[in-house]
């Protein structure tokens, strides 16, 4: 049947993020994704934070992609959003972890995992601290993933979209 089970490190690369200094933020430049962007199912940009352009080569290891998905690793454990081009170039602060896909695997089937109760619990049970919770992107890399073939991947991304859609439709019908 095809079905597979797998660490996340073998179908992605987890990267932490860079401890910048917020006495270099700038008005503009390289943005600054920060734990508080990472939102449940997106990323927000209320407040963006810059680091200067010339500071490139310093932070190269952490310059983030069209597309990552990013997950939150502290507080609200376990948000994920997916980074988009409007916001690069951007770099990846501390506490977020980028996920970059390595394997043949669909990212909207990995986002939707991640958005899944059961990855909730998870990565709260395996977390630590008592004034926020802490995950470890070592936990991360060790989570195991349900890999269907790739057309299931696609046939079960579209099945949730359509539940979602229809989700919207009634709430916007009990709003009305």
């Amino acid at each position: 049947d095809g079905w597979s089970v797998c660490s996340l490190d073998y179908i992605a690369d987890i990267l932490n993020g860079y401890a910048f200094k917020s006495d270099k933020y700038v008005d503009n430049g390289i943005r600054v994704i920060r734990i508080m962007n990472v939102q449940d199912g997106y990323i927000e940009d209320d407040s963006p934070k810059y680091y200067p352009m010339e500071l490139l080569q310093e932070i190269k290891n952490y310059i983030l992609n069209d597309g990552d998905l990013l997950m939150s690793l502290t507080g609200n454990v376990g948000r994920v959003g997916v980074i988009d081009k409007q916001f690069l170039p951007a770099a990846l602060n501390q506490r977020v972890a980028c996920i970059r896909i390595k394997a043949e695997i669909n990212k909207e089937y990995l986002y939707y995992v991640f958005l899944s109760n059961t990855f909730k619990k998870d990565s709260v049970k395996s977390s630590k601290g008592v004034a926020q919770l802490n995950m470890s992107t070592e936990w991360l890399k060790q989570y195991k993933i349900c890999i269907p073939p790739y057309n299931e991947q696609i046939r079960i991304v579209s099945k949730v979209k359509e539940l979602f859609s229809q989700l919207d439709m009634i709430e916007k019908s009990l709003q009305a």
